[in-house]
């Protein structure tokens, strides 16, 4: 309240002087048409003669003709300013109409992908990947979400389990798409790491996906299909790489992979190792008996 009455009182004070300031001109105005060309050249106006009427009224032309592109450029400056606060103003609304419209949005696609209908749970996550390519703001939120769908939906089996639970089905069809989303986000240069720790991404379709710097500590990705996918930065520690296809998959700067994991999936020269296990024998024996096996499947 105190803000709106300072507010009020600051603007009835630029009113006053404005209105001042105003009065000031107008009267300043009529006294130099009345007395200006008398008290400039005093000395050679002292009568009624045709030569200083001419003088007096060419002067006070000037004057009017002065303070009449004075009052123009006033009025330009007054405009400009004017729609350079319109303009300000509706795009202070458009922005504000997007926003509340992306909310709408958001929270619409949040209660799809909470539902039981698969239908509904996939119109809502492509309904977020839209969100996340409008609207930068949300981007983060977007990604985090579906990862977090992720997570809560495909848990890695715990010890014991891992033949047993869902054999060798691909993820379910929501699972599916929210991978692929997650695996095409726009961003390339982002300061977080997606969240897929301990999940379940056994015999998923991952090609060409975009990886880099994605949490997969402890996940199952047996069997699935990383063809052509970018993992670069990824944190691997723990991740079961059994009979995943790595074939020009980027691997580079990966942390926590060991030799081990990587002579259990199926990799080729293709495949794009850290220096420090793509060297190893064990490695090299590996890729020879992978392009070996796959020439001999085409033939």
């Amino acid at each position: 309240m105190e803000n709106v009455q300072n507010s009020l009182a600051l603007w009835m004070w630029h009113h006053k002087v404005r209105t001042t300031l105003v009065v000031v001109a107008v009267v300043f105005f009529g006294w130099l048409l009345w007395q200006g060309p008398w008290v400039l050249d005093r000395g050679h106006l002292s009568g009624t003669q045709p030569g200083p009427a001419a003088v007096v009224t060419g002067f006070r032309t000037a004057v009017v003709a002065a303070v009449a592109g004075l009052v123009a450029g006033a009025g330009l400056t007054y405009t400009d300013r004017t729609l350079r606060l319109t303009r300000s103003r509706d795009e202070d609304q458009r922005r504000i109409a997007e926003e509340g419209q992306i909310t709408d949005r958001y929270s619409t696609a949040i209660k799809h992908l909470a539902s039981n209908g698969v239908i509904e749970q996939l119109g809502g996550i492509f309904a977020l990947e839209r969100i996340m390519r409008d609207s930068q703001k949300d981007y983060f939120m977007v990604v985090e979400v579906l990862a977090a769908f992720v997570r809560e939906r495909a848990p890695a089996p715990s010890e014991g389990k891992v033949s047993a639970v869902r054999g060798s089905q691909t993820p379910a069809g929501t699972l599916q798409a929210a991978l692929m989303v997650l695996g095409r986000r726009p961003e390339d240069d982002e300061p977080y790491s997606v969240d897929l720790s301990g999940v379940d991404l056994r015999n998923a379709i991952l090609a060409a996906a975009r990886l880099d710097g994605a949490m997969l500590i402890d996940s199952h990705l047996q069997g699935s299909y990383l063809t052509g996918a970018s993992l670069r930065g990824a944190h691997l520690w723990g991740a079961d790489l059994t009979g995943t296809d790595l074939n020009d998959a980027d691997l580079r700067e990966v942390e926590g992979l060991t030799v081990e994991q990587v002579v259990a999936a199926e990799i080729t020269s293709s495949t794009k190792l850290p220096d420090e296990i793509s060297g190893a024998p064990q490695v090299q024996a590996r890729i020879v008996a992978v392009e070996h096996q796959r020439s001999q499947a085409r033939n």
